[in-house]
């Protein structure tokens, strides 16, 4: 079996990105002799904290330890950090040691120049960005993307999406109830879920209809920053009584409130980042995993359109139409008559799209090919 190594920058504190990275290492270790490095940031005084704010000092990291682990790599995975000087000597170190050894660095999102640097203090990072990742082309063979580059800074690009381990998701269980739609909502809140759209609209849809045949229902699970701001709409809009608020929910806890849910919520703030893509968020993959139809204010990577198990809304900050919602879930509904038959049906498309064997095809492709091509 090849030898590889998966090497991440302390990226497991992330609750989320912690189970992405075990995901991608089950996957990996199912064909090759995999390890996983952390390289941890190094303890510094204030004095050195100050220096490695110059365009030639770096953020220091435990480079040689990782360096003294590697024995005999055939290739690296990377997920991306920083690019500076030391980072950049690390992959030429690498590949002057082990001149065979292909290295890939995954690009989680990009562009990423306004989400890592946008703020005020993160300039003296964004000039080391410049000034070095130019110069990785030298030593990276090839960057992993969740997007339709082909090349981003003189490197060619392995295409893929955003994966899942279904083994490790539960399929949704339960039954419809009659006259009533129930929305989920899980997220770590924040300004690019933009569920002020949903909460906006359920307020319209109540206030023309005080008593519809059909009930729509909202469960918000989750905290962070924007968890207030939907309360206090949930109130103005005077809608309450049907939109549900829970703290954050792991587990079993989860499984149970995604069996009480028929439709799961996609992102609806997308144009606030200035972003019009598609996403590949893993939510979306757990929503898929779990059987469940989408609603979303963003296109997903995977769901054409024309998808029969999503529902689309623009990427803008106009209201969900929830009359739509409806009718959108009604028609689901009549033909395939079960919860169940639509869980199964969603279930085998994410088998066939998002699973991580699937995900991770092109990069494992890379891996055995025998000739690089740059």
């Amino acid at each position: 079996m090849k030898k590889g190594y998966y090497i991440h920058f302390d990226a497991r504190i992330v609750p989320g990105v912690d189970k992405k990275i075990g995901m991608q290492i089950k996957e990996f270790k199912k064909h090759f002799d995999m390890e996983e490095i952390n390289i941890r940031p190094l303890n510094r005084s204030i004095f050195k904290r100050v220096l490695g704010l110059f365009p030639t000092a770096s953020i220091e990291r435990d480079y040689d330890a990782a360096l003294d682990a590697l024995k005999d790599p055939e290739f690296l995975y990377v997920r991306r950090t920083t690019c500076d000087r030391k980072y950049l000597e690390f992959f030429k170190r690498v590949k002057e040691k082990y001149p065979e050894c292909r290295i890939m660095v995954e690009i989680f999102t990009f562009p990423y120049d306004k989400d890592d640097f946008a703020k005020w203090d993160a300039w003296p990072f964004y000039i080391k960005e410049k000034m070095y990742r130019g110069r990785l082309r030298k030593y990276i063979d090839k960057f992993v993307v969740y997007t339709n580059d082909e090349e981003i800074f003189g490197i060619k690009t392995i295409k893929t999406v955003n994966g899942i381990d279904l083994d490790e998701v539960k399929i949704s269980k339960g039954e419809y109830e009659d006259n009533l739609i129930r929305m989920i909502g899980v997220a770590y809140m924040q300004r690019q879920h933009g569920y002020e759209r949903v909460i906006r609209g359920l307020g319209k849809y109540y206030k023309e209809n005080p008593d519809p045949e059909t009930k729509v229902r909202l469960m918000l699970v989750g905290d962070g920053p924007e968890k207030e701001k939907y309360i206090r709409l949930a109130d103005e809009n005077k809608v309450n009584e049907y939109v549900d608020f829970r703290g954050s929910t792991v587990g079993q806890a989860l499984d149970d409130l995604y069996d009480q849910s028929d439709l799961t919520l996609g992102i609806f703030g997308m144009y606030k980042n200035s972003f019009h893509g598609a996403m590949s968020g893993l939510k979306t993959r757990e929503s898929l995993a779990k059987g469940l139809p989408i609603v979303s204010g963003c296109l997903i990577d995977v769901m054409k359109e024309d998808n029969e198990f999503v529902k689309y809304y623009p990427n803008d900050d106009s209201i969900v139409n929830i009359e739509e919602t409806v009718n959108f879930f009604k028609e689901l509904k009549e033909k395939y008559h079960t919860r169940d038959e639509v869980a199964a049906r969603i279930r085998d498309f994410a088998s066939k799209t998002v699973d991580m064997d699937t995900a991770l095809k092109p990069v494992m492709e890379f891996i055995d090919s025998e000739v690089i091509t740059k």
